[in-house]
């Protein structure tokens, strides 16, 4: 069974880009363009990883990230943050609201992935610890 990511931004070019990527990949990729909907997507479809803009309507990529690291189901799922966002406080923010990691527009697709199935190795790595 495919692993599943969920991609959340408004740029509907940039979910394309990263889906074929992810897809090429071997990832199963469902994606929207708000914030609202990543959270659900996020609780109804256990994805190994979330890719999030910061700038996106309902509420934005930072209010999603705090709502699925506050919840005890959701909090283990890494997400990183893909936006055009560069200032510091921006990366702070998002960095203390418990974003794993974070990824500047414009990027390399090659780059992408390979940060993305980092996060995705130490979820699996951590998971498996805490059953031990």
């Amino acid at each position: 069974m495919q692993q599943c990511i969920v991609i959340a931004d408004d740029d509907l070019l940039i979910i394309d880009l990263v889906r074929t990527r992810l897809v090429m990949a071997q990832y199963r990729v469902i994606a929207t363009h708000d914030a609202v909907t990543a959270v659900e997507m996020v609780r109804t479809n256990k994805p190994v990883a979330v890719i999030m803009d910061v700038q996106m309507p309902g509420g934005g990529g930072l209010s999603a990230l705090s709502k699925i690291k506050s919840d005890p189901k959701t909090r283990p799922v890494p997400v990183m943050m893909l936006t055009g966002e560069r200032g510091a406080d921006t990366v702070l923010q998002a960095m203390d609201a418990g974003a794993d990691d974070y990824m500047v527009k414009p990027f390399h697709p090659d780059l992408l992935l390979e940060r993305v199935s980092r996060l995705v190795s130490r979820a699996e790595k951590a998971a498996a610890v805490w059953e031990l």
